[in-house]
Formats: C-alpha cells, sequence, structure tokens
C-alpha cells in the first residue's frame, strides 16, 4: 500500500484528529446571541439650511390681504381663487362664496402634499373645485383657514403652510387673508359682502 492510500485510509497522519458530527449539515447551528445598539445620526446642516432657505423663499412670495380689502376684490371683475384650508366640516358650516376647500387637515394628506405626491387638485373637496385647479387658469390665489394671524409662528407641517408653498412652487401668487375672524357671507343680487367679526 502507497504512503498516499494509507493517509487516505486513515494512517498515522489522523491520529487524533476527531470530527463532530452529532447534527446534520443542513440544521442550523446554535443561535448566536449579539447586542445591537442603534444610533440616531444627528440632523444634516444641509437640510436645515436648505429647509431654512424655502421658508424663507415662500415668505417672501406670499402677500397679505385684510378683509375689507378682499371684500372690495370680490366685488370686481377679476376676482381672486379662494381656497379654505379648514377641516371640511367647519368649511361645510360656513365658508366664503365661492371658496374651494382643500382637506389637508390630516396626517395623511399633509405628508402626500409635502412629498409632492399630491397636487391642490387632488385635495380639493368638491368636484367643480378639482376642475377649476387643474384648468390652471388663475394667478393670484387667497388663502384663509380659522385663525391666520403670524405665519412666522406656523410650523412647515401645518396645513397653511403646505398649501401656500405649493403654491409658490406652482408659480402662483399666494395672499393670505389675516386676522382671527369669524367669516359669513351674505350675498344679493348685485353684490357680496364678506363680513369679517373679531373673535
Amino acid at each position: 500500500m502507497s504512503a498516499a492510500a494509507g493517509w487516505w485510509e486513515g494512517g498515522g497522519r489522523r491520529e487524533g484528529l476527531q470530527l463532530s458530527l452529532n447534527r446534520s449539515l443542513s440544521e442550523p447551528g446554535p443561535p448566536k446571541r449579539c447586542r445591537l445598539e442603534t444610533t440616531s445620526l444627528p440632523a444634516s446642516p444641509c437640510l436645515e439650511t436648505s429647509s431654512t432657505i424655502q421658508r424663507s423663499l415662500v415668505l417672501s412670495r406670499l402677500r397679505k390681504i385684510q378683509p375689507d380689502a378682499l371684500a372690495a376684490r370680490l366685488d370686481g371683475i377679476m376676482s381672486p381663487l379662494l381656497l379654505d384650508v379648514r377641516p371640511f366640516m367647519a368649511y361645510n358650516v360656513s365658508h366664503i362664496r365661492g371658496s374651494i376647500n382643500i382637506a389637508c387637515s390630516d396626517r395623511i394628506s399633509r405628508r402626500r402634499l409635502e412629498q409632492g405626491k399630491a397636487a391642490l387638485a387632488d385635495l380639493a373637496t368638491s368636484r367643480q373645485g378639482k376642475e377649476l385647479l387643474r384648468k390652471r387658469n388663475y394667478k393670484e390665489v387667497v388663502v384663509y383657514d380659522e385663525s391666520s394671524t403670524d405665519m412666522d409662528r406656523i410650523p412647515n407641517n401645518h396645513p397653511l403652510y403646505l398649501v401656500i408653498a405649493a403654491l409658490v412652487d406652482d408659480q402662483r401668487e399666494p395672499t393670505l387673508l389675516i386676522g382671527e375672524l369669524i367669516l359669513n357671507l351674505f350675498a344679493s343680487k348685485k353684490r357680496i359682502y364678506l363680513s369679517a367679526l373679531r373673535l
């Protein structure tokens, strides 16, 4: 017998060699425990700077209008488009005549609008409002909610800010109806009046 055959048949070179074959090779081995530690990365200063710049751009494009001035504009030939960003229930109770309700008070709609996955026309609560927003034959837009006061204090995820930012991105001219108001509409055959009562 050759030396090679002796080696393969368990000759002297294999003495003391023991293999543990108690389990099948296809069976998983004993579980290994490891400790996972999660770390939160700090926010990127570039993202914060970009958000600040975008907010400054949005607010610089925003104009403001008083209720009396809006009432005069509604009486004119070229009246602005009105967007009501209050919840649908509040809009249903009372709203400025001709205004379009934008349903973005819930978290999902706000996120879709913020991420650009939904347009304002998608969030309009009426078919007429959707069609009017899709025609895009408007330039000036007046936006209001139930307590439009100071935009500097409104966070970036607030419905009012998101709608105004979407209008700026769409190259529109947003105007904010300011003041803590209860808005009621009084209509006659010739004139539309807007009354604004301080809370």
